[in-house]
């Protein structure tokens, strides 16, 4: 079973990244998260492992609304939102994990939209392997 440390745990960064599987780290500026991204490559550069990010999200019903800061995470529309996800993963972010509450909206309503303006931005690797085969 893979493991994921979050944050430091009162270990030092050389020690998680040669117990750990992966580093879960939260939602930071882009500047820092290139900073802590890069450390973790150096890290794990002989044997690279995920980088994590779990991030608060507070979709708006306005797709244009811009991207600002919370606490652990964003309050943006669905448009910056793929605009701040494709720059994480420019960054080195391999998983980003969504925690819905508290919100404004209805979590099933957030859902739907993550699905149809979201997901098809960041096909899975696997769905991607199979419709290149499929090709």
């Amino acid at each position: 079973m893979p493991i994921a440390i979050a944050g430091h745990a009162q270990q030092s960064a050389e020690w998680i990244a040669e117990n750990a599987d992966a580093s879960l780290n939260y939602l930071r500026p882009l500047g820092a998260l290139k900073l802590r991204r890069r450390e973790w490559q150096e890290l794990t550069a002989e044997a690279p492992k995920p980088y994590l990010t779990p991030m608060q999200l507070d979709l708006t019903e306005d797709p244009a609304t811009p991207a600002t800061a919370s606490r652990l995470g964003l309050r943006t529309g669905s448009e910056a939102l793929v605009e701040h996800l494709r720059a994480m993963g420019e960054l080195g972010v391999a998983h980003v994990s969504f925690n819905l509450r508290p919100g404004d909206r209805p979590v099933d309503e957030v859902l739907q939209e993550l699905a149809e303006t979201a997901l098809p931005h960041f096909p899975s690797a696997a769905a991607s392997a199979s419709s290149t085969a499929s090709a």
